[in-house]
């Protein structure tokens, strides 16, 4: 397997740049290495291929956002159960699962600047293995022994899968819908960071909520922020090309206010996938630069900003610490990669 990436690769990250994010990594240095070892610890099987694929993606240098919202969070609700640790890896076992799945599902090439596990190993090989990180998750919260926690992340793991479906069966669907692009990105992203976010209801109820209700505000921000850099960003920042959204057949919120504001872009998008989708790189490259360089890029952007200070406001309900000050640097710094 892949040896584990040091907590460094957070520092230099876009979501996590400046003196303030990189003191609240430091509050849990040594517990983000621990999550490393829990990581690969969860990742090990008799079948060799597992780890091997899944350690190619889990520590091809990915942020760690997930667990480093976890373990603040932990320590914000004065949270120190070890449980904790376990709690963190679950979230990016999980979110590997998600990657593994989605790169099959949107035939992607690039992940993390790297080609794609389908791409190295097959398709097959790839859901497979997004299958056993998933029961490999829902295995270790189990043996944790805490009934609320596998109960909470069942809840979860429910969700993300009705938002995975939900994506899929509206792809290529050019209806302008905001409403059915949030209840995507709730179920498909926004559960997990909140159900990480919230220790799996393990603290104090009150905490629990509050921070349940912090994740799902910054998981709407970040994940707008990753749909904004699909048009603004490039390879380079973003591991995958631009406008691969588009090409999936994916209406997301800097496409959808670029259109409910230059009806002509409507159209233009209602044919491209009359046929689709896939679209090909070269059919939708006009339509992706008119996006980039639309109005609803910013919008988009803007709106990240506000989910970002929505997630800042649940954390009142906290008392005043050095981690909870760096929850707030950590949800207005995801939203600072698009600004």
């Amino acid at each position: 397997m892949t040896r584990p990436a040091s907590h460094a690769a957070l520092q230099s990250s876009p979501a996590t740049q400046g003196t303030a994010l990189e003191q609240a990594i430091g509050l849990v240095a040594g517990e983000l290495v621990e999550v490393e070892a829990r990581l690969e610890q969860l990742l090990q099987s008799s079948i060799a291929i597992i780890p091997e694929l899944g350690g190619q993606l889990a520590f091809a240098g990915g942020k760690r956002f997930r667990p480093l919202v976890t373990l603040l969070a932990a320590r914000a609700a004065n949270f120190i159960d070890p449980v904790r640790i376990t709690v963190a890896a679950v979230g990016e076992l999980l979110h590997t699962a998600t990657l593994l799945h989605d790169d099959v599902i949107d035939a992607g090439e690039f992940r993390r600047g790297r080609p794609t596990a389908r791409l190295q190993y097959g398709n097959g090989m790839a859901v497979l293995t997004g299958d056993f990180c998933l029961a490999r998750a829902l295995q270790a919260i189990a043996y944790s022994g805490r009934l609320h926690a596998v109960q909470t992340l069942s809840d979860a793991v429910t969700r993300m899968a009705e938002g995975e479906v939900a994506q899929l069966e509206i792809a290529g669907d050019p209806a302008l819908d905001k409403a059915r692009y949030y209840l995507v990105i709730e179920r498909k992203t926004a559960a997990l960071i909140a159900w990480g976010a919230s220790l799996g209801g393990l603290p104090a109820p009150e905490h629990a909520a509050a921070l349940h209700r912090y994740g799902l505000e910054i998981g709407y921000a970040f994940q707008i922020a990753d749909d904004v850099l699909d048009y603004a960003g490039d390879l380079h920042d973003t591991g995958k090309t631009r406008g691969q959204d588009l090409r999936d057949g994916k209406l997301t919120l800097p496409l959808i206010l670029a259109c409910e504001r230059d009806p002509g872009l409507a159209r233009a998008v209602a044919q491209l996938l009359a046929h689709g989708p896939p679209v090909a790189a070269e059919a939708a490259e006009a339509i992706v630069a008119r996006v980039a360089a639309s109005p609803g890029v910013d919008l988009a952007a803007r709106a990240a900003e506000a989910h970002a200070e929505a997630a800042v406001a649940q954390l009142a309900e906290l008392p005043p610490s050095s981690a909870l000050d760096a929850l707030v640097e950590l949800a207005r710094g995801v939203s600072r990669r698009v600004s």
